[in-house]
């Protein structure tokens, strides 16, 4: 097959956000993730109100409990994504539960999953899309199944594992940064990215910098794909 005549698959415009410490940290090793201040949190959920979706890991909803919602913003609701291989989250999570009409909720898993299982969640109103006979979700074949479902664009509020994953399979589009004046330190405190890394640079995906601003000792910092 000649270069041109390639089939180009449709997937999400994907904009990965975090805020991390000045040590590329995003929680503390105590599992802490609050580095933003009001100013930035108004910022992510503006952000929040223009995309299609929010994807998150299942360990977000584990951890936090999120709502995964809009606040400050006007807003016509969007999807909540969740990536849960084994398909282990409560039932009476928030991100279930919460205003389910404005932000339905759709939760991707493996091909191993026990229908019995799915059939739990679909009862909760939730959407299951299964990716992947693996163990894992897999990413690339997820992306066009949401973007069939009208899914256009997704803002990743990712842990360092999932944010890995993405980055390994070169689906992040842009990136959002915060970097906040703090040095948290510590081997077991979460990094923006984690996961086993690239052996050599060359392997790894390019960014540009769109833009930087800075406020109280705050730094954002706007990076899109660089062959994109």
């Amino acid at each position: 097959m000649k270069e041109s005549e390639k089939v180009v698959i449709k997937k999400p415009y994907v904009l990965l956000s975090a805020a991390m410490s000045i040590d590329g940290k995003i929680a503390s090793r105590a599992g802490d993730p609050e580095l933003s201040d009001e100013q930035d949190w108004k910022e992510v959920h503006k952000i929040r109100s223009k995309m299609d979706a929010i994807l998150v890991g299942k360990e977000t909803i584990l951890k936090d409990n999120p709502k995964l919602h809009i606040k400050f913003h006007e807003h016509k609701g969007y999807y909540r994504i969740v990536v849960d291989s084994k398909l282990t989250i409560p039932l009476d999570s928030n991100v279930i539960s919460f205003q389910s009409e404005i932000y339905p909720t759709i939760i991707c898993t493996t091909e191993r999953v026990p229908i019995k299982k799915i059939r739990q969640f679909e009862a909760s109103n939730v959407k299951i899309i299964q990716s992947g006979a693996g163990r894992r979700v897999n990413l690339v074949k997820l992306m066009p199944l949401l973007y069939r479902l009208g899914i256009h664009s997704i803002l990743l509020e990712g842990g360092g594992t999932l944010n890995w994953s993405f980055i390994k399979n070169d689906l992040i589009d842009e990136i959002r940064l915060t970097i906040a004046p703090w040095i948290i330190g510590g081997k077991d405190a979460v990094s923006l990215v984690e996961g086993e890394g690239f052996e050599k640079m060359i392997q790894a995906p390019r960014f540009r910098l769109l833009n930087i601003n800075d406020r109280d000792n705050y730094v954002v910092l706007n990076y899109k794909r660089s062959d994109k």
